[in-house]
């Protein structure tokens, strides 16, 4: 790990966390081109600290009508963030479940492959939807939002299965407007990514601050720079790509137009999982 390919796999996850292709796959692709190796899943998850900063800046208002909500002082803030924190329950069950399939799959390339193809059938699919119908607003988020778009963020976030494009799809599948579940979507986030990194990044994080030497299976690779300005550069960089990816996408999905994304996830699905296939079963990545 150089100081380069901390800045490049911080613009890495910035860029993809937030458009709908899968940071996750995109991620550890970069890591297998540039380090010859999946990093540990804690050090993903750490990177999320800077795109989880772009978010709260980002949303700023919204967090702040959520907080005056939950002072008595706005009663859409308050519902919005009930809904947020139904949604946060399968999330936080479905994230425990497959958390050792999601660390097993970084080492198979078929997988994030699949994934893929699975998130520009979504796209596609609700892409088509959303030109058919307007959809619901922001406001009109009730309980099996909540609880769909939830479930499928619980699976995002690995196998190549994109958080955002599958959270986005399925709010519009449900019958939301599309900028309505672009917004939810990344209000989810917030938690989400939030308690994934006090979970999974502080194994990482706690002894990087104590100055105390990583566990093997948090170890860098041989010849790195020291881990601790590695983080903090990919952490910095993923914050700030992070936070014009969310603009990006912001302004892109005011009118339907997932349908490039979804192109782009199709061609990279199709082509990691006939390399992998390939490669014979259970092959990593080259």
């Amino acid at each position: 790990m150089t100081l380069l390919y901390a800045v490049l796999l911080g613009l890495v996850q910035g860029i993809t966390e937030f458009l709908p292709v899968s940071s996750t796959a995109h991620l550890t692709l970069a890591e297998h081109l540039l380090l010859r190796r999946s990093m540990p899943l804690a050090f993903d998850v750490l990177l999320h600290l800077g795109t989880l900063l772009a978010l709260v800046v980002y949303f700023r208002g919204e967090l702040a009508r959520m907080a005056r909500g939950l002072l008595g002082r706005d009663a859409e803030g308050l519902r919005l963030a009930g809904w947020l924190l139904v949604a946060m329950v399968p999330t936080v069950a479905l994230g425990f479940a497959t958390r050792p399939m999601k660390q097993a799959a970084k080492d198979h390339l078929w997988v994030y492959g699949a994934g893929l193809l699975l998130t520009a059938l979504l796209l596609f699919t609700a892409n088509a939807r959303a030109r058919r119908r307007p959809g619901r607003e922001l406001g009109a988020v009730g309980p099996w939002d909540a609880l769909a778009v939830g479930s499928i963020q619980g699976l995002g976030g690995g196998f190549g299965l994109s958080r955002s494009g599958s959270t986005l799809s399925v709010g519009v599948l449900g019958g939301l407007s599309l900028p309505a579940s672009v917004r939810f979507s990344f209000l989810l986030g917030i938690p989400t990514i939030a308690g994934a990194a006090a979970l999974e990044g502080s194994r990482l994080l706690l002894p990087l601050l104590r100055h105390q030497a990583l566990p093997p299976e948090l170890a860098f690779p041989p010849g790195s720079i020291d881990p601790g300005p590695a983080c903090a550069v990919a952490v910095v960089v993923s914050a700030l790509s992070g936070y014009l990816a969310i603009g990006l996408l912001d302004r892109f999905t005011r009118r339907p137009r997932l349908n490039p994304f979804a192109f782009y996830c199709l061609g990279l699905g199709a082509l990691l999982l006939g390399t992998g296939l390939l490669a014979g079963p259970g092959a990593g990545f080259p």
